[in-house]
Parts: C-alpha cells; sequence; structure tokens
C-alpha cells in the first residue's frame, strides 16, 4: 500500500476509500494530472454542490440549479473530504496524499491558499462564525485548526486513534470527532480552549457523524457495529443505537432537521432516517459505492457521492427517489453544499420626520432609508437608543429616547453594519426659554386718557422659537384696542411666528381709562399660553402690571 493509504484493514463490507487513495496514488506516481476547466465564477446566491474526486486530485463544482460541472479545480493529492464556508466564499479540501488542507476562492474557482496540517488528513469542518476550520489528521492522531484570516495553523488537539470524520454544534462550542481506530470513540472537544473534555464509545470503526440543527443530539455511523448511535450532547451519552440494514459510510442530517440520510456503500443505497421517530423509512437506489452525502440549505435534494460509478445522485428528498445523475471526476469520494451569500448592504439613513422633539424624549418619528431591514438598534446620538422600533426595508418608526439639548446623529444598526452619520439623519433635542414681561405707560389725557402697554416676549434660546402665543387678561371693565394682536372681551392674544435665540419682539395694546372706576387698582397680567419647542422653564412666563386712575390726567402704574 502506498505512503499515504490509510493503514488500517478495511472493516466488514469493505473499505472503499481504500481504493480511492491507490487509484489516486497511481495517477500521481504515473504522472497523469487532471486538467481544469475554465474557471466559472460561481454568481451571488447561487448554491454549489462541491465534489472531492480522489483519483483525479480535482475537485468539481455543480451547479444545482442545472447539475451540470461548472468548474473543475486542481487541489492537492488525494482530496478526501470538503467543506464550504458559511457564507460560501470558500470551499476547504482536506488532501490525504499531501498532507495539506487546499483553500478554494469560490469566486475565481481556483486556489487560493494551501495550509500543512497533520498527517493524512481525511476531513473538514468549518465553524459555524467561519473563523476556523477543523481539519482531522488520520495518521497523526489529531486535530489541526486553521485560522481562517491566515491560512495557518493557531492549534493542534490530540485525539483518539485514527481520527475520520468531525462536526461542530450550531454555537460553534464543540467539535465532535469519531475515531475510527482501535477501540472506536468519539472525542468532544471544546473550541473555546481546544481540549477534548470527553470521549464517548460510540460503537466499532465510528466513521462519520452529523449534528441535528438544534444542537440537542448527534448522530454516529458505525461501519463497524451497522449501526447509528445518537448522541445526547447535553450529556454526551448514546442514548439510543439504530442498527441499520447495510454498513453505513456516511451521515448527513438535512437543514431543517426532518430528515436524516445514510450513505451505504455495500448495497449502493441511501438510508432515510426519520429523526422525529429515530426509525429508517426507506431505502433509495444510487450509483456504485457512495460514500458521502450533503442536503441542500432547502432541504429538498440530497447530493451523494458515488466512488465506484464516478457520478454524483441527485435526490428528490420530497418523493425518495434519485431526480438526476451528474458525472464528475473519478472516485468522488467527498461533496458538500455551498451557498455564495449575497452581500447585504450596510443601511442608508436619508431622512428623519419629524426632525425635532423635546429632550424629554417620547417623539413618534419615522425614519427613511435603504436596506433598514432587520434592524437591531436605531440610536439618536451613541448610547440613546430608541424605542417600538419597525423597520421595513425603506422605512422605520420608532420613539426617540430622551436625550440632551442640541443635534444628534440618528443611526440604524443592522446585521450588515450602521448607517454612516450624515446630515440628513439628524435630529435635533429642542428648547426654548421664552420669558415675558410687561411695561405699562399712562397716557393722561383731559378728554381721552390711556394706558399702553407693551408685552416683551424674549426668546434665552438655545433653539430658536418656532411659535409662541402670549395671553393678557384684562379685568372688568378694561377693553383694549391693538395694532398687532387679536382683541376679544377680556381678552389680548399675541402670537410669535419665529424668533431667534438671545433675541426679543414686543407687542402692544392700549386701554382707555373712560370707563374705569376712579381710584381703583386694575392689575393685567400677561401669560406665555403656548410655544414651541418646549419651554423648560415656567418662572419667566408672565408678569403683571397694576395700574391706578386717579382722573383723567393722573394715572399710576407700578
Amino acid at each position: 500500500m502506498n505512503t499515504f493509504a490509510r493503514a488500517r484493514t478495511a472493516q466488514p463490507g469493505g473499505r472503499r476509500r481504500l481504493t480511492a487513495l491507490a487509484a489516486s496514488a497511481a495517477l500521481g506516481l504515473s504522472g497523469l494530472t487532471a486538467l481544469a476547466a475554465p474557471a466559472h465564477a460561481v454568481p451571488l446566491g447561487a448554491t454549489t454542490a462541491y465534489v472531492a474526486n480522489a483519483s483525479d486530485n480535482t475537485v468539481s463544482a455543480v451547479d444545482t440549479a442545472t447539475n451540470t460541472v461548472i468548474a473543475t479545480i486542481p487541489v492537492g493529492f488525494g482530496p478526501q473530504g470538503v467543506a464550504a464556508a458559511p457564507d460560501g466564499a470558500h470551499v476547504y479540501i482536506p488532501n490525504v496524499g499531501s498532507n495539506n488542507v487546499s483553500v478554494i476562492d469560490t469566486a475565481t474557482d481556483s486556489v487560493v491558499a494551501t495550509t500543512s496540517v497533520g498527517s493524512s488528513p481525511t476531513a473538514v469542518a468549518v465553524a459555524p462564525d467561519g473563523g476556523h476550520v477543523y481539519a482531522v489528521n488520520l495518521s497523526s492522531n489529531s486535530v489541526s485548526v486553521i485560522d481562517t484570516a491566515t491560512n495557518t495553523v493557531s492549534a493542534t488537539i490530540a485525539v483518539g486513534a485514527g481520527p475520520d470524520a468531525v462536526a461542530i454544534t450550531p454555537d460553534g462550542a464543540h467539535a465532535y470527532v469519531t475515531n475510527s481506530g482501535a477501540g472506536g470513540s468519539v472525542s468532544v472537544i471544546d473550541t473555546a480552549s481546544n481540549t477534548v473534555t470527553t470521549s464517548i464509545a460510540a460503537g466499532a470503526f465510528p466513521i462519520s457523524v452529523a449534528i441535528t440543527p438544534n444542537g440537542a443530539r448527534a448522530y454516529v455511523a458505525s461501519l463497524g457495529g451497522s449501526a447509528l448511535a445518537v448522541i445526547d450532547t447535553a450529556t454526551n451519552t448514546v442514548i439510543s443505537t439504530l442498527p441499520t440494514a447495510a454498513v453505513p459510510f456516511a451521515v448527513a442530517i438535512a437543514p431543517n432537521g426532518a430528515h436524516a440520510y445514510v450513505a451505504n456503500a455495500n448495497s449502493d443505497t441511501v438510508s432515510v432516517l426519520d429523526t422525529a421517530t429515530n426509525t429508517f423509512t426507506g431505502d433509495i437506489p444510487v450509483g456504485t459505492g457512495p460514500q458521502s452525502l450533503a442536503v441542500t440549505p432547502d432541504s429538498t435534494h440530497v447530493y451523494v457521492a458515488n466512488l465506484g460509478s464516478h457520478t454524483v445522485s441527485v435526490i428528490d428528498a420530497a418523493t425518495a427517489t434519485v431526480a438526476t445523475t451528474t458525472g464528475v471526476g473519478h472516485n468522488p469520494i467527498g461533496v458538500a453544499i455551498g451557498t455564495t451569500v449575497v452581500p447585504v448592504p450596510p443601511p442608508v439613513v436619508t431622512g428623519v420626520s419629524p426632525d425635532t422633539g423635546p429632550p424629554a424624549g417620547g417623539t413618534p418619528v419615522t425614519i427613511t432609508g435603504t436596506a433598514l431591514s432587520d434592524a437591531t438598534a436605531i440610536t439618536f446620538g451613541p448610547g440613546h437608543n430608541a424605542t417600538a422600533v419597525n423597520c421595513s426595508a425603506t422605512t422605520c418608526t420608532a420613539v426617540a429616547p430622551a436625550g440632551a439639548v442640541g443635534t444628534v446623529d440618528v443611526q440604524v444598526t443592522t446585521p450588515a453594519g450602521t448607517s454612516a452619520v450624515s446630515a440628513a439623519g439628524h435630529f435635533t433635542y429642542a428648547a426654548a426659554d421664552v420669558s415675558v414681561s410687561l411695561a405699562a405707560g399712562p397716557a393722561p389725557g383731559l378728554l381721552g386718557g390711556k394706558i399702553n402697554y407693551t408685552v416683551t416676549i424674549t426668546n434665552h434660546g438655545p433653539s430658536p422659537v418656532t411659535s409662541a402665543a402670549v395671553t393678557a387678561v384684562l379685568p372688568t371693565p378694561m377693553t383694549a384696542t391693538s395694532s398687532d394682536c387679536g382683541v376679544s372681551p377680556a381678552h389680548i392674544s399675541c402670537t410669535v411666528a419665529t424668533l431667534a435665540a438671545n433675541a426679543s419682539t414686543t407687542r402692544h395694546f392700549t386701554v382707555p381709562v373712560g370707563l374705569l372706576t376712579l381710584g381703583l387698582p386694575y392689575g393685567v397680567t400677561a401669560t406665555r399660553t403656548a410655544s414651541a419647542p418646549v419651554d423648560l422653564n415656567p418662572a419667566n412666563n408672565s408678569s403683571t402690571r397694576t395700574c391706578t386712575v386717579i382722573t383723567s390726567l393722573i394715572i399710576t402704574c407700578s
């Protein structure tokens, strides 16, 4: 056997991966190389099946919409498995013969990095956050942890004998590694510390592992025991052992969690397991020697790599039948599904209405813009979160929080980022201190004495006044005339449209003294009855002047 082949005795039913490795060695030693098809950039949002061809040292990219090969990518010696990054931007290939992992850029269908790992890497898994790749090294009994930012090994973890497969929990906290060598076990790795926290006996020759989407169960294919072991990940104990009708080589679970699929290499079938009841519902004939399988993100199709027939069978999950068969390279042994994620643009704010409100908060506002869906926060200045947030793609409604007087930036945060600061996203917490003073000036006259009143309205800021109203109440029997205020019985109503900060304006009215009873004091009070923005200082909102008419020629005011 060649030096990189798996040095162990084939278990019951035979181990077709050994055949693939031997074929790969023969090609490599004879100098034969596979030629790459022209690069075919995968469009955004496309779902692609990546198939490792052990004897060709290539990966076939299969467009799942047409089920045609759109690219053939040369990789290392004896590619065994495939794993796609969550964003679909990269695919990772363990090359058992060259002791490294090839990193494929799916935008260009080319290898952009090669990372040396341990001896005879057979499988890889990518963490849910895409930050690390875990490669199991069959001959060195270890797991190499690859930092995807640098494509370098950041840690090496010793596991059991003959590690063959790896799966990571949806929260990224643990990696489950099947050790198919002597004793047969599953090592559970704490990914925070990169240490093995427990070892689980899971049947003879555990060859594959898959974890349910909710992370509650791990299914382990026991090739030597012809069974599936079901592990409770909370306790890391085997809670059930499910006998299989044939020798299981691989297991995959649908993203919706409803079914598990088991590749039976010796019977050329795929078994379907109902995960709710843990019962097998049937077997689906596929190609020769199915070695691995992967389920599409929508759970509607299963892709099966058939080592012996050099094909991929595409199973329609709804009918449990093979919908089509696609020819790939020689001895396909690994398959994974990758979806290139359509980049979501960061949110943009183009308007805030109304764009002013009181410092106490509570103003309902409508924010317009783009890419506002799925907003996780709307802030009115750093640390001030709006409440009652409800967003569509172009509009958000929210209630402004309390804030200090002044202008702040309204920013929307979504999973794609936070909107940039712009004038269109300004909101002003406005307040204007409006004071009222009343002056009374006697105007004696032999026949027509009168009192002239002047109302002074001052805006002490800090914000401009957009409107204000002042009312003066006249005691009976006073009447008045005015050129710039409204007059009604016993009332004077003066209004101001706008008034800049630190500016004043005056209003006037006149009271004739002819009807007033002589010798009595008459008090007139002018009061701010309304203003915008809010007035936070009510202490200076009114003013009173009292005048006494002795005669029409003698009028005193204080």
